[in-house]
Parts: C-alpha cells; sequence; structure tokens
C-alpha cells in the first residue's frame, strides 16, 4: 500500500497512474488542506488527510511529492520511522530521508504536469535512483514500472543536471511563450496561431541538433530586423531578454 504525501500536479499524475494498481494500490492522501487530500482521496478511493499524525503506519512506501523547501518541516512531523519512503523532486537529494526512512530514494518525472494531463497518454521518462537492499530495490522498481514504461537509473548529479537543463528546455521555454502570448493579446491575435510553429521547432529536434535547428533574424545577423523589433517593445525587461538572447544566438551560431 502507498501512502501519497502531496496533492500537486505531480501527485496527480502518480494517482492517474496508480488509480487501478492491484500492487501499489494508494490507501492515505495527505495535503495540509483537506479540499486538495479529498478531492485526489476521492479519484483513489484512498482515505484523505491533513495532519501527518494520522499517517498510517502499515503502508509499504511513502511517497513524498511536495515542494522542495517543504521537506524539512514536513519528514519532522512524521510520527514514526517509515520503512521505505521516495520522493519526485529533481533537485532534493534522497538523503533528505536520513534518520526518517529505513531506506529511501527517487522517482524524478522527466516531464511537466498539469491536473488536466492524461496520464494514460503522457509520456514520462522516470529517473529512478536509491540506496535500497535488494527486496525493497526489486519492491520500487516494480513501481516505476506501473508509473512509466520508461525508466532510467540517474544518480544525484545527473538528476540535477537534468532538471537545469529542464528548466531551460521547458520553463524558461514555455516564459518566453508568456511574452509572445503578450505580444499577440496586445494586438487582438491568438497565440493558437503560433502553434504550428512551435510543433515543427519540437519536431525538428528529433533529426537535427538545437545549433543546426536554429534560425530567425540573430542567426542570420540581420541587424534591422533585430533593431526594428527593440523599437517595437515597450517592456524594459523584455527588451533586455530580447537583446540578450539576440546575442547569444549569434556568439553561438
Amino acid at each position: 500500500m502507498i501512502a501519497l504525501i502531496g496533492s500537486g500536479n505531480v501527485a496527480h499524475w502518480v494517482a492517474g497512474r496508480l488509480r487501478n494498481s492491484q500492487e501499489f494500490p494508494v490507501g492515505q492522501v495527505y495535503s495540509r488542506r483537506m479540499e486538495n487530500a479529498r478531492a485526489l482521496a476521492d479519484i483513489l478511493g484512498a482515505e484523505a488527510i491533513d495532519d501527518l499524525s494520522l499517517l498510517r503506519p502499515d503502508c509499504d512506501i511513502y511517497l513524498f511529492s511536495v515542494k522542495d523547501d517543504a521537506y524539512g518541516e514536513i519528514l519532522e512531523k512524521v510520527p514514526f520511522t517509515m520503512p521505505v519512503a521516495l520522493h519526485t523532486a529533481g533537485s532534493v537529494s534522497q538523503n533528505v530521508f536520513v534518520g526518517y526512512a529505513r531506506e529511501y530514494g527517487v522517482l524524478y518525472p522527466l516531464q511537466t504536469f498539469s491536473k488536466t494531463s492524461d496520464p494514460e497518454r503522457l509520456q514520462v521518462p522516470l529517473c529512478v535512483e536509491d540506496s535500497m537492499t535488494d527486496g525493497s530495490r526489486d519492491k520500487v522498481s516494480r513501481l516505476a514500472a506501473e508509473l512509466s514504461s520508461t525508466c532510467y537509473a540517474v544518480d544525484e548529479s545527473r538528476r540535477a543536471v537534468l532538471h537545469l537543463a529542464a528548466v531551460f528546455a521547458c520553463n524558461f521555454g514555455n516564459a518566453m511563450n508568456h511574452i509572445a502570448d503578450d505580444i499577440l493579446k496586445a494586438e487582438g491575435m491568438d497565440l493558437k496561431m503560433l502553434l504550428p510553429l512551435l510543433q515543427e521547432s519540437l519536431c525538428k529536434l528529433q533529426t537535427l541538433s538545437p545549433a543546426e535547428a536554429q534560425t530567425g533574424p540573430a542567426a542570420r545577423g540581420d541587424r534591422l530586423v533585430m533593431e526594428k523589433h527593440l523599437s517595437m517593445l515597450e517592456d524594459d525587461r523584455v527588451k533586455r531578454i530580447y537583446r540578450e538572447v539576440s546575442r547569444y544566438i549569434e556568439d553561438h551560431d
């Protein structure tokens, strides 16, 4: 039985993948807000709790999916030593569980999630790390296989590198989409007009390196176009971003 600690986007994906699991049913869902715990627990037929003193001591695995800076506070409230504890964070050491669990590890899903994501459709590479005995390692491996068909053994240092790269590729990339959305909305246009462009940009990376796939005025050294773009921007922060990214592209052309 699994105890799921957290009720955010990753926890929703986990719940979707384990909803019909025979080997790894979720027995409890914890969230600081009972309404969030109950919303997720209802999907699973599990018990919802908002007090860690009510955490059941008979679960096989305690799976944490909380904010990176919340582990210290949350773990101190667990009223017993957990047999096996796992977390889903990209930049948190598995050693965060030292003193709180007998065995521990990491199941880091290398994907972006929202509560509306379809857990059956979404492709999620899962990065697995642990320091367990063979019996527990086998159990965690089976859990990982239920969560994803693509699992990699990734140690802490490489997981941190993957997380950093993902921030640039996904989070920063989406921030650029936010800027593009603001630019278009100001003129009554819709970001959907750019979706074919964005989709093709990703498709090209299946056969080309990012350096080979780079196009645009900075890659061409087209100063007239870049100056025109800068004159169209009113937000100084966005102007700085345009200049710095264009300079980066020029330097790496």
